[in-house]
């Protein structure tokens, strides 16, 4: 057995793996473990995505920095060293196996764009096909925003979204979630399993951070949160001290995060999680309750107010009177027709555009609740 028993079958797996794991002291030994149980993985056709942290890091080291840059010309030069380095050393170590691996880059806008990101994941999906691995970093080089902001636990996410994921790993230098920090702490208790990420949950995280990383345990919850709301299995484990095959395996140094049972479509993923909303139309009480309650689908005749500019097929925010958002969806109309239509029956559609296409605004299967 590869993995704990509360985990259905795994065709692919995502697993992120964070800079001090591969930067500090004794990181080639680990590097070798984590390639050689990836390897183990590949040999019984589990599709594997890594999501590697690093680059930076590795860019300090080769420029003998001690401390993480301030500067955003300073961290882009260091990514840009460190990138290729640390691409040569996983090539090194997974020839070792004859295992192909392919670098992916991304920013933030390839994962909001629709197209890009269709297109992102065929590309994906090719490089799966052919049985290499694809080696997944925010792409630091070229982003501002993404530097100054971005942490690969949220990458690694959205990656497993994109992917179908059936695990996301998250890597860390801790055995997973404990009730109290467990590097200043000795009582603190080990969370083994965690059914629903609840605020009571998301309130024991603590936001250790190093010199050369970004992300803290709270980064690390939110994205458990995003793929197993789209129900996707979430392990947080220590790949510090232990080796990925017991971390997916045992639970003493990990937590498995347990999914929703229902899992969202490759669409409603990127609605809920990946796309920017270009609009937005306030609705009446009866509207919400319909969307909120019902399940409905948004009809013009609950719309009080359109904000923004878009085209048909864009993604709006729907939000309340009260202007609480409760819903995004893909809109079937531009922002001027919804201005023209808003409060309108279906049936008066026509004869305000001179066209009807939907008797929706958005369509129940292109939304999803906030």
């Amino acid at each position: 057995m590869l993995f704990r028993k509360e985990i259905e079958k795994v065709k692919t797996i995502v697993i992120k793996i964070g800079s001090r794991i591969l930067t500090a002291d004794g990181y080639k030994q680990r590097l070798s473990h984590l390639v050689e149980d990836i390897a183990e993985l590949h040999k019984h056709d589990i599709r594997v995505i890594l999501v590697s942290s690093g680059a930076i890091a590795h860019g300090m080291n080769v420029l003998k920095m001690q401390k993480r840059p301030t500067t955003i010309p300073l961290k882009q030069a260091c990514a840009a060293i460190g990138q290729n380095k640390l691409m040569q050393i996983y090539d090194q170590q997974f020839s070792k196996y004859s295992i192909v691996i392919g670098q992916v880059l991304l920013t933030w806008d390839d994962l909001k764009s629709k197209k890009r990101y269709l297109n992102l994941r065929n590309t994906f999906f090719q490089l799966l096909d052919h049985k290499s691995i694809p080696i997944v970093n925010e792409n630091d080089s070229v982003g501002v925003e993404e530097i100054r902001f971005g942490n690969n636990d949220i990458l690694g996410a959205q990656v497993a979204l994109l992917a179908q994921a059936d695990v996301f790993v998250n890597l860390t230098d801790v055995g997973g979630l404990y009730d109290k920090n467990p590097h200043t702490d000795k009582t603190a208790r080990h969370i083994p399993v965690v059914s629903q990420l609840s605020s009571t949950i998301h309130q024991l995280a603590s936001e250790k951070k190093s010199e050369i990383s970004v992300g803290g345990m709270s980064t690390k919850l939110k994205a458990a949160e995003i793929v197993t709301r789209a129900g996707i299995y979430s392990i947080i484990g220590d790949g510090y001290d232990q080796r990925i095959r017991d971390v997916i395996l045992h639970q003493y140094c990990a937590t498995l995060f347990l999914p929703s049972k229902k899992r969202m479509s490759s669409l409603r993923r990127w609605i809920a999680f990946s796309g920017t909303s270009a609009g937005k139309v306030t609705v009446d009480a009866g509207a919400a309750d319909a969307i909120l309650k019902m399940g409905k689908s948004l009809l013009p005749a609950g719309i009080k107010r359109c904000d923004g500019t878009f085209k048909s097929g864009d993604m709006v925010q729907i939000c309340n009177e009260q202007n609480q958002p409760i819903a995004k969806g893909l809109a079937n109309y531009t922002a001027d027709e919804i201005s023209l239509i808003a409060g309108c029956k279906t049936g008066q559609i026509m004869e305000k555009l001179g066209h009807k296409s939907f008797d929706e605004v958005i369509h129940r299967d292109n939304m999803v609740l906030i």
